[in-house]
């Protein structure tokens, strides 16, 4: 399969944001992709179980990767994105109403050339700042009736001075975000204690590699390899996994 360096660039974009290494996404092995696809579904159904507990009632509204509108992506990008959003529904049930998939428009630049985009340094969700300024609140005013987002993609540069943060809805739940857009703990802590996090899935420090077999349970697997950070355990998860956030 030959890919434009653009497409390539996105696909690599993506395997930092899913937390997946990129041999996982070029491998011949159908096992090693299916596996890796596989557990972003657990991490969504797990965190689907929980949105149901605590948001029952509301309409949720899925945040996706925006490279996927784009013409000539790998197969790959859409294929995970659905098995999040698949996962997530599974564990939803009927609790919440969904809303559908949500893109936030890409930077004219990011989407020519996603390897020249400026990107601060080490950041861990490059798709969401390679989005418009105004794509987040724009996407608030066309799906008005969404209470709860939960973004696959982090959250964007500058999210503190976005209408769509500062308002009391959408709640949000996040899926490996870089908590470091909203200024560190003492604001995450903010957002949980005033209910604008409702949850947190975080890679777990020390995890399995992605080659090892899935062990247990569907719970068990993904305590070997995910932390579900919630307002009720953020302070003893921040103790004991620093390194995590």
């Amino acid at each position: 399969m030959r890919i434009s360096r653009p497409s390539l660039l996105a696909w690599l974009c993506v395997a930092v944001v899913l937390g997946v290494g990129a041999r996982f996404y070029f491998s011949s092995d159908r096992a090693l992709r299916g596996a890796a696809r596989d557990r972003r579904a657990l991490a969504l159904e797990i965190l689907g179980r929980r949105l149901a507990a605590c948001c029952s009632g509301g309409e949720v509204l899925v945040i996706g990767n925006p490279f996927v509108l784009l013409p000539d992506q790998p197969a790959e990008i859409r294929t995970f994105e659905q098995a999040a959003v698949e996962g997530l529904l599974a564990g939803a049930g009927s609790a919440l109403k969904f809303g559908g998939i949500a893109h936030p428009a890409l930077d004219p630049r990011a989407a020519a050339n996603p390897a020249a985009y400026p990107l601060p340094p080490d950041l861990r969700t490059p798709l969401s700042a390679m989005t418009t300024r105004d794509a987040w609140d724009r996407l608030r005013q066309e799906h008005p009736t969404s209470t709860l987002w939960v973004s696959l993609i982090g959250l964007p540069a500058g999210v503190g001075n976005l209408e769509v943060w500062r308002s009391p809805e959408p709640r949000f739940a996040l899926l490996f975000p870089d908590l470091r857009l909203l200024g560190g703990s003492g604001s995450v802590k903010a957002a949980f204690t005033s209910g604008k996090l409702v949850a947190i899935v975080l890679n777990r420090p020390g995890a399995p590699p992605e080659s090892a077999d899935a062990g247990g349970d569907q719970q068990d697997e993904f305590d070997r390899r995910y932390l579900l950070v919630t307002p009720e355990n953020f302070e003893e998860m921040y103790r004991r996994y620093p390194a995590a956030f």
